[in-house]
């Protein structure tokens, strides 16, 4: 009997906890990312155009990083099929850039730009061009002159970025605990459900939805629940009116 009872009590501290891959136990709830990784710097080897690179990360919280619910927004934008505009591609390229610089501990990302500095020859190549097109473009109209405005658009975005795209996306799932939070787990129909439990029991949805996610992960839970939410109440009211 005595046997059952600590054997029923273990299960339910383990109920409250998540097994991640290296077999650590984290707590379940909203945590800063070094404490759900359960460490603050980690060496890892990163893809670097093909190849791999050794680097050490620091695991950001989510104070130290931009703000992703733009990045967010415009990858649910891309989700939707619909062309992004100019200023939103460099809107989504800075904020990669600025959780690579949060998340680079050694090098750091301004180390590992000067390495790349100088020694890429197609980025030196269409820096060139680009002053050479800025010349020309004041010497032509119309149609010629929308057409170098956009070449030279093109350029500018090719050499403002200069860490590779595969380099920016790993460090920037780094930054925002992608693979490591359980966020990417969430569904509209578990969304919808923690916000009618939220409306129902006086709470948050964010109080309502178990599993492991990161300090920023909250507000992002609470935001989209009630969109959901919403827009689903706003639906079952238009229903009944018919």
């Amino acid at each position: 009997m005595f046997e059952k009872l600590i054997e029923a009590a273990v299960e339910k501290a383990l109920d409250r906890r998540t097994v991640r891959p290296d077999r650590k136990l984290t707590p379940e709830g909203y945590h800063p990312l070094p404490e759900i990784m359960g460490k603050l710097y980690e060496w890892v080897f990163i893809p670097f155009r093909g190849a791999e690179i050794l680097v050490e990360i620091r695991y950001p919280r989510s104070t130290q990083l931009p703000d992703v619910d733009k990045l967010y927004g415009i990858i649910d934008q891309q989700k939707k099929e619909t062309k992004l505009t100019r200023q939103q591609i460099i809107d989504f390229l800075n904020i990669q850039e600025e959780c690579c610089k949060a998340v680079l501990n050694r090098p750091t990302f301004e180390e590992l730009e000067q390495a790349i500095h100088g020694k890429d020859c197609v980025l030196e190549t269409n820096r060139k061009r680009i002053a050479e097109l800025r010349e020309k473009i004041k010497t032509v109209n119309g149609s010629e002159k929308f057409e170098l405005q956009q070449e030279i658009d093109r350029a500018e975005l090719f050499t403002g970025y200069i860490l590779p795209d595969d380099t920016m996306i790993v460090l920037t799932n780094i930054a925002l605990g992608v693979d490591i939070s359980d966020i990417t787990k969430l569904t509209r129909e578990k969304l919808i459900t923690a916000y009618s439990k939220a409306r129902l029991y006086n709470g948050k949805p964010s109080d309502y939805i178990p599993g492991v996610f990161t300090d920023g992960d909250r507000q992002n839970i609470d935001d989209y629940a009630t969109l959901l939410g919403s827009e689903e109440e706003a639906k079952r009211i238009k229903n009944r009116r018919k």
